[in-house]
């Protein structure tokens, strides 16, 4: 899964505290027509559920993820609503052990380097740099996994991270994709602009695989 997201490079995020179904599933057409079927929106009431699930049922070959798990219980219950892989904002063994145990794609977040220790230490490889900006960016990035370059792990960065920065961070080898905060605008949400997501991903693919 990890590495199918790694193939768009991007991975919009949608950060609208609450949904309305048909929404979502307007949101993940427009995106579809864009070139990129990929989505993360946070999972946190019932709403995201019932969402996560119709865009699994409409759009089966649609990257839906769940971000924003913090135990085991809500990861499994994201994936009974179909999630195809899921996020958190931090480590978690029980959470990682729990992903292993039942072949969930999952990410925890890492912002230290004691971090990535400990989620190396449980196995796994692919993991989110979060909250990448506040962390402080690119640089840090880089300076945190000089220890581990040997390694091969798959970062996927987050956390107030636009387009026109994407490519930075892409260009560390240990990056496999970047969650991107402006493709999906909660004001076009709110005006059914639903082409200016379109026009969005376009934009965002042109930039980040060099399209003219």
């Amino acid at each position: 899964m990890f590495a199918a997201l790694g193939r768009f490079k991007i991975i919009p995020i949608l950060k609208i505290k609450e949904i309305e179904t048909d929404d979502a599933l307007r949101v993940a057409e427009a995106l579809f027509k864009g070139g990129l079927p990929v989505m993360e929106m946070t999972f946190r009431r019932h709403s995201d559920s019932k969402a996560i699930r119709e865009i699994s049922k409409e759009f089966p070959d649609f990257l839906i993820g769940a971000g924003g798990i913090l135990n085991r219980d809500q990861l499994l219950r994201a994936f009974d609503c179909k999630a195809k892989f899921a996020t958190s904002p931090g480590v978690s063994p029980d959470t990682i052990k729990t992903a292993a145990k039942k072949k969930i794609a999952f990410a925890p977040g890492a912002s230290t380097a004691t971090d990535i220790e400990t989620i190396l230490l449980n196995g796994v490889v692919d993991f989110q740099f979060f909250p990448a900006e506040a962390s402080g960016g690119v640089d840090y990035l880089e300076a945190i996994l000089e220890p581990f370059e040997h390694l091969p792990i798959d970062i996927f960065p987050k956390g107030g991270i636009v387009t026109r920065n994407a490519k930075d961070y892409l260009e560390l080898p240990q990056v496999c994709a970047v969650t991107v905060e402006d493709i999906i605008l909660n004001e076009d949400i709110e005006n059914g602009a639903w082409d200016r997501i379109t026009d969005n991903a376009r934009r965002a693919i042109a930039q980040v695989h060099d399209i003219p």
